[in-house]
């Protein structure tokens, strides 16, 4: 889709302007919560596309919004631009991509980590310790919890799912018996 391609070429665009790593994480936790700040009002996505709305009143808006945020001068020029170029809707693409494009530059992986119950500091710490050693990456986690899958965890890496849950053991058993009867 070509939204993908113009967003992946922003996302590009933004990281090899910066060479800080702290105005690297900095600006990656701007466009999220810009991001997040679009996803809370349906209303903002309704103002930028609507043709009748002058690029003054929407770079106004855009300048109002930066503000607010704090954000940091480079994210407030892509996002003037993006106002500018009326690409300002592609943003949950560009932050997305950002991120990816962070976690490559700074050698980390991101791991949501879904268990059934509150994971411990000490937990998670044991599994940052393994998955460093086993990826050879930092290894940032993200936890959840999920109380239906009685017991054990889920991670996911990027499109890769390692799930250790009873649930999902439960369902493996049922498979194997239904085979079994088949047979």
């Amino acid at each position: 889709m070509i939204e993908n391609v113009i967003s992946k070429r922003y996302a590009e665009a933004l990281s090899s302007s910066i060479d800080d790593e702290g105005l690297l994480h900095r600006a990656l936790g701007n466009l999220k919560a810009f991001r997040e700040t679009f996803d809370a009002d349906r209303q903002l996505g309704r103002f930028f596309s609507h043709p009748g709305i002058s690029g003054k009143k929407k770079n106004a808006l855009a300048r109002e919004l930066c503000d607010r945020l704090q954000v940091e001068n480079v994210v407030r020029n892509l996002l003037a631009m993006l106002t500018q170029r009326q690409k300002i809707l592609f943003l949950k693409n560009i932050a997305d991509y950002f991120e990816a494009v962070v976690d490559e530059r700074l050698n980390q992986v991101r791991v949501h980590v879904t268990s059934a119950h509150p994971l411990t500091e000490a937990n998670i710490n044991q599994l940052k310790t393994g998955l460093n050693r086993i990826l050879g990456k930092t290894v940032l986690i993200e936890a959840s919890e999920d109380t239906s899958l009685i017991g054990g965890i889920q991670l996911r890496v990027g499109d890769q799912v390692a799930d250790a849950t009873i649930t999902n053991r439960l369902a493996v058993l049922k498979r194997m018996i239904e085979k079994e009867e088949v047979a």
